[in-house]
Formats: C-alpha cells, structure tokens, sequence
C-alpha cells in the first residue's frame, strides 16, 4: 500500500462559504514558537486573513494574560474566549467528564479545532484535531525513559477520547497519516494530511538584525555548519558528536553551530569538543534566517520527523541541506537536499564536506531548495484548511 492510499485528500469545493471556527490554541507554546507551536500559530494567523472564515480563540486565561502584548498583531485583535483553569487542568477536565462542552464558549462555532494534540468536547459542532506525528508510539523515535513512557499513556489515552468524538484528524504528512493510521487503525479513515510550510520570513532577504547577529557571534567571515533544533536524542545528536570531530579534523577552520535549546547532558558533550561548536541558544526568526543563510551547510539527520520545517527553513534563506532519508524528510525535500542514512558517521561527514568544498555542488543545491521551499506555504495551507472545514459544515 503506498502512503497515499491509506488517506483521502482533502475535499476542494468551488467556493467556501463563512465558517465559524473555534480554535483551540495553546498560547504558552505560539510565543518565540518552534514546531508544533509554529504550525499553531501560522495556520491561525493565515486563516485570519481568508474571507469566509470568523475565527475566535480558545484559550488559558494566565497564558493569554502572560504573552498576548508579546503576541502583537493579529493575536490583539482576535475574540477570546478564555477559561480559568490551567491549561493541563482543564484538559483533564474535558477527557475525564466531557464537559463543558466548546459551545458553552461560543454556541455558534460550528467548527471547533484543536490546533495541537488535544481534546475539546463538543455537541453539534465539528471537532477537527491537528495532530503531528506518531513519534511517542515508535520504538526508536525518543529515548526511553520514564518519562516518555508516560507521555505515550497520556496520550493513548487522549487517542482514546479523539477516535470517538473527532470528525477529522489533521495530520502534516502523508508519512504521519500512515504511521498514525498503523497504531491506530480507528481514525484512519479520518485522516487528512496538509502539509506545513515556511513561514513568510524566511523567503526574504538578510536584514539588519540578522547582519548584526552574524557579526557578534563571530561568522561574519567564519565557515560554519549549522545544526538547528538543539541536540537531542530524537534529532540525531549522539551521531553528530561522533561525526563532527572526524569533519572538523579535515578542515580545521570549521565551525559547528548549533541553535536552540539542548538536552543538558549532550550539550556538555557537544562543549567538551572544543571552540570548533559555538551553542547560540534559541534564537529569535531574524536571527534564524542569518544563521541560515551565512551556513556553509545545514545539517538535519533527524531519527524520526513528522514534517521537518527546518529543511524548508534552510532552503528558502538559501542553505544546502544534508538531512536524513528516512520518516518525512524525503517526502519534504525532495531532490532538493542530500539525503543520508541517518545512523551512517561516514555518510553523513562525507555528505558534509562535499558541501563545503564545492561551492557549484552548494550553489546547486541552494538553487534547488529555493523551488523546493516555494511549493510550502501557509497561504496554501490555510486554504485548504478553509476548505476542509466547509467539507463539513
């Protein structure tokens, strides 16, 4: 079977007409936002612009109090409907009870969106859920600990509720939808995949803050890799700390850089490596974009993705990209990466510096990934989300 024909697509009517769409949307996770929170924010903010679409927000009252000024533009302007309790309190409220139900909030939603993995119950609306990946349910995804263990209970259970009250799951990938409809086989026929994208930002040209990070940091006239994401077990970093040394070896004046927050225990390791790794912390999507298009490469051999918006990222501020060929990625990059077994050292380094000393093998591919990155955009997401949600009103 391939992995197109385990989900329908999604419907394109002629035309669609206004919804009443409530949109569940963790706020704590949509400021300075990465991943799934990323996703959260884009899909609400491009939806906002459609005609045809009256959006309200659902959300925790103290996460709203603590980011909403932060948020700025449209978040200032959207209708809220705010509940008092915490977010993960009133989550267990709703799995536990059911109640209240979303149209207690705003009784003519006739769309309620659960824009994470989560769970709003209720009547006569229909319940659409974005959910990203099957990471939590694979046995190689995530390091097993205690805590992963109890976040796959949680959500089997949260699984559980969704397969009986959710009219559509959301997913980002065609990769997702097959892996979620193999561990579990009830939604399957629920599932609709539309893809991520790249947020508008990254498609535009260096500006000042990106220069002046560049410069602060050192690599204005430094090469450097780029490794986004931080180091992580699920991205790959006990593979990279043993390849990177092998490639810095070759070529003395090459750097690793490596944004975002990390696993502690792996960062001490990445830092034991010397001056040739520069940790920058999270940054900030001006700062991003720099880091992006100054890399002589960036490197992404990712275990287990979903989607993998910092491959799409990269291409559209013009870096190369070595990443993995396994889970989405391939289905996110296309021809436009070089694609690597994501547990080969050698591959993965001579992949590298064959990017690194070639600037026509760079240029090409920096070419590639610019055409690659263009077919992803929230525009387009938002679209067809628009029109899925009409396929059920």
């Amino acid at each position: 079977m391939t992995q197109t024909a385990m989900v329908e697509t999604t419907p394109q009517p002629a035309a669609c007409r206004t919804v009443n769409a409530l949109l569940y949307v963790h706020m704590r996770n949509i400021y300075r936002s990465t991943g799934a929170g990323r996703v959260a924010r884009q899909l609400t903010e491009h939806l906002a612009r459609r005609t045809g679409v009256n959006i309200r927000i659902l959300a925790d009252q103290g996460d709203h109090g603590a980011v909403i000024d932060k948020l700025g533009e449209p978040w200032t302007s959207f209708p809220y409907h705010l509940f008092t309790k915490d977010t993960s309190v009133q989550q267990r409220q709703w799995l536990l009870v059911h109640r209240p139900s979303a149209q207690n909030y705003w009784p003519e939603a006739e769309i309620v969106h659960c824009t994470g993995e989560s769970y709003v119950p209720k009547s006569k609306a229909r319940l659409v859920v974005t959910v990203h990946d099957a990471a939590y349910f694979e046995k190689d995804a995530h390091q097993r600990s205690l805590a992963t263990v109890g976040q796959s209970l949680r959500w089997r259970l949260l699984y559980a509720a969704l397969s009986r009250t959710a009219d559509v799951f959301h997913t980002v990938s065609h990769f997702s939808a097959e892996r979620l409809g193999a561990v579990f086989p009830s939604i399957r026929s629920r599932l609709r995949v539309i893809h991520n994208a790249v947020s508008p930002r990254f498609f535009e040209p260096l500006n000042a803050v990106g220069e002046d990070f560049l410069q602060r940091n050192g690599l204005t006239n430094r090469p450097y890799v780029l490794w986004p994401g931080g180091l992580h077990y699920r991205k790959n970093a006990v593979m990279a700390l043993e390849a990177w040394p092998i490639l810095s070896g070759r070529r003395k004046d090459l750097m690793l850089v490596v944004s975002g927050h990390c696993d502690p225990a792996l960062k001490a390791r990445g830092e034991a490596l010397g001056s040739s790794v520069l940790f920058t912390g999270f940054v900030e999507d001006d700062e991003l974009h720099a880091l992006y298009w100054g890399a002589r490469a960036t490197w992404f051999p990712s275990r287990y993705e979903g989607f993998g918006m910092p491959v799409l990222e990269a291409m559209a501020s013009g870096s190369a990209v070595v990443a993995s060929k396994t889970t989405s990625i391939p289905e996110v990059a296309g021809d436009a990466a070089m694609l690597v077994d994501p547990h080969s050292v050698s591959e993965n380094v001579d992949a590298l510096e064959a990017i690194v000393e070639s600037a026509a093998h760079r240029d090409g591919l920096i070419s590639e990934g610019k055409v690659q990155a263009r077919k992803f955009t929230w525009d387009a997401s938002a679209a067809r989300l628009h029109e899925l949600y009409s396929s059920l009103v």
